[in-house]
């Protein structure tokens, strides 16, 4: 059994990733950004000028090196496929996708 400061740093530690992750994503694709966790919970959803990424989308478009424009693009694609009640397909396919094109 884990000793209770061991779930402590634990929980420090991912909320200091997940800053990190969003810290880097912000910067690389908003100029300028206002910026807060939904709800206040860290690595859950985040709110960026209006729009709305889980850490899992963020860290996918970093991991992918999607530029700018192929992040607006696929992130409209998603919303739309979202509001049409489909399941878009994920953002490395969505990557894969262009780089064949």
């Amino acid at each position: 059994m884990k000793k209770p400061d061991q779930k402590k740093v634990a929980v420090e530690v991912y909320e200091q990733a997940a800053d990190y992750v969003a810290e880097v994503f912000t910067e690389f694709y908003f100029e300028e950004a206002d910026v807060y966790w939904i709800a206040g919970e860290i690595g859950g959803t985040m709110s960026i000028n209006d729009h709305f990424f889980n850490l899992g989308d963020m860290i996918e478009y970093l991991r992918h090196e999607y530029t700018v424009d192929q992040m607006f693009d696929y992130y409209d694609y998603a919303l739309e496929e979202a509001m049409e009640e489909r399941n878009p397909i994920n953002i490395k396919n969505w990557r894969k996708r262009i780089v064949e094109n």
